[in-house]
């Protein structure tokens, strides 16, 4: 029976290899789905690892990707994908979530896209179907037999990895930390600065709950706090002083 020990060794082992906990993190997650599924077809009567606790995992550090660089990134793309990740930069979504999107998935009456069961626990999205995202879309001429709005015209079916243009395109820009990923907070951090609540971005982005969105996708800095509490503050003062004040009297009438 594998336990807790066994994994502490494959553990040490893997990191002399020089791997981030974040990737052993995920190794051992799926050895315990293996186990919960045994488990649960009665091949095993015990998951031994169920609560092995998760190593450390350092926050990414870099720079706040802002609106001047994401642009400066987009301008250097090779026009054939520059649509794909302008998807992904207005609606948040993860790149296979778009590189699979469908016609069927987009709703330009209620102006949302719904990925469907794209999540990593299986949980559809739906995001708002913005100007710029439904452009993007649109700017794809459909390929009649392929299902997918985003295609390789040579292949004649989906693209299924846009890594070497997004890196080509970011070095000439001149930001090469600059990772498809960072327009996931990107979003989310926009979204936020407007005074979208927490609990919606966490929602819009397929989280389980606010706690991740919070500490790995908010990247607001103190200026953008700021700003948002201005705008916070003087609207609630806006609204208290078209408010009339307590305890006036109208129809009054003195003697």
């Amino acid at each position: 029976m594998l336990t807790k020990v066994h994994v502490d060794r494959y553990v040490s082992w893997r990191h002399k290899t020089e791997v981030k906990n974040a990737t052993i993190n995920r190794e051992v997650a799926c050895l315990k789905h293996m186990f919960f599924w045994a488990l649960s077809r009665g091949y095993v009567t015990r998951n031994e690892i169920a609560d092995y606790e998760k190593l450390e995992e350092q926050e990414w550090a870099g720079p706040r990707p802002t609106d001047e660089i994401i642009k400066a990134v987009f301008e250097k793309l090779d026009p054939r994908f520059a649509p794909i990740f302008t998807v992904i930069r207005e609606t948040g979504a993860r790149r296979g979530q778009v590189l699979i999107l469908e016609p069927w998935m987009v709703d330009r009456e209620r102006r949302l896209i719904t990925f469907a069961k794209r999540t990593k626990k299986g949980r559809t999205i739906i995001a708002p179907l913005t100007k710029e995202a439904e452009e993007a879309i649109d700017s794809v001429p459909p390929l009649e037999g392929c299902p997918y709005i985003f295609y390789n015209p040579e292949t004649k079916t989906r693209w299924h990895s846009v890594r070497k243009p997004w890196e080509a395109a970011r070095k000439a820009a001149g930001y090469p930390w600059m990772r498809v990923r960072d327009l996931r907070p990107a979003f989310a951090t926009e979204a936020a600065d407007f005074g979208a609540p927490t609990r919606i971005i966490s929602s819009g982005l397929g989280h389980s709950g606010e706690r991740v969105t919070e500490k790995f996708y908010i990247k607001s800095g103190p200026e953008q706090a700021a700003a948002q509490l201005l705008r916070v503050i003087e609207g609630g003062r806006a609204r208290r002083q078209s408010r009339p004040e307590s305890g006036t009297k109208t129809g009054t009438t003195g003697n």
